[in-house]
């Protein structure tokens, strides 16, 4: 200070101290720009596997569509049998295998594993698209498995399958059960388009009549295929969601990849 250097210690110290702050700034952005890169890598990860999973949900809905449909085939002509209808099979072993399997039902589950991931982590955000985060929203949160026609009581399942002799019911449970069959992530289930039961053809008219005669069993019956007709009409419309959901992500997808 007796010498006057202050104001050069001064520049100096301040000299470094912009330099300091210059180096944090730099450090910010490179540390900004690596986030950024990363956030932009786990966004597409994520793109991919919503694509992923909307396909397979796809799917799904499309194996129970299916499903519900060869129930309702069953079932169209199992209440033939129950209303003495004049088309109705004259065959009482296929009666039997018609009246059981309209009681048939599917349990699927949604794919939805990475959208249920991305609310729980809140790296919901990290999706940039906001009409794609939209439509996910208004699918998801709308769950098809928590429908009105999905959640409806099968009381003709519950009737039938406690009237109808264990040993007919066995039988067809062994021979015209479920068919698991390999989809994208795992495995769908279908109704054998037809088979054949070991029974007694005096048997199985004995017990065809005496389940005639139930008007319970035509009423619950009638009740489940109007059931079944609502669950196709609404699957129908999830479905629509789903395409357009797909051609979304698809886009995207694309798009980084070019």
């Amino acid at each position: 200070m007796e010498k006057n250097k202050t104001g050069k210690y001064f520049k100096y110290a301040l000299g470094e101290i912009v330099l300091v702050v210059i180096g944090i700034l730099i450090a910010l952005q490179i540390n900004n720009w690596n986030q950024n890169r990363l956030n932009e890598h786990l966004e597409f990860q994520y793109y991919k596997r919503l694509l992923e999973d909307v396909r397979e949900e796809k799917e799904i809905l499309e194996a129970t569509i299916n499903y519900s449909k060869q129930v309702m085939i069953h079932a169209k002509r199992a209440i033939k049998v129950f209303e003495n209808a004049p088309d109705a099979h004259t065959n009482p072993v296929d009666n039997l295998i018609d009246i059981y399997q309209s009681s048939q039902l599917q349990d699927p589950n949604p794919a939805s594993s990475t959208y249920r991931e991305l609310i729980a982590s809140g790296q919901i955000n990290l999706l940039r698209n906001d009409a794609l985060k939209t439509a996910l929203m208004r699918y998801y949160e709308t769950d098809w498995m928590e429908g009105g026609t999905f959640k409806l009581a099968n009381r003709y399942r519950e009737n039938i399958r406690g009237k109808m002799p264990d040993a007919i019911q066995s039988e067809i449970r062994s021979k015209c059960g479920d068919i698991y069959y390999k989809t994208r992530n795992g495995y769908q289930t279908s109704l054998p388009a037809s088979c054949e039961i070991d029974l007694d053809a005096a048997n199985a008219i004995s017990v065809v009549n005496d389940l005639r005669k139930d008007e319970s069993l035509k009423e619950d019956l009638r009740y489940l295929m109007g059931n079944e007709t609502g669950k196709l009409t609404d699957i129908t419309t999830a479905i629509q969601q789903l395409d357009a959901l797909i051609a979304q992500l698809e886009d995207i997808t694309q798009d980084k990849i070019l």
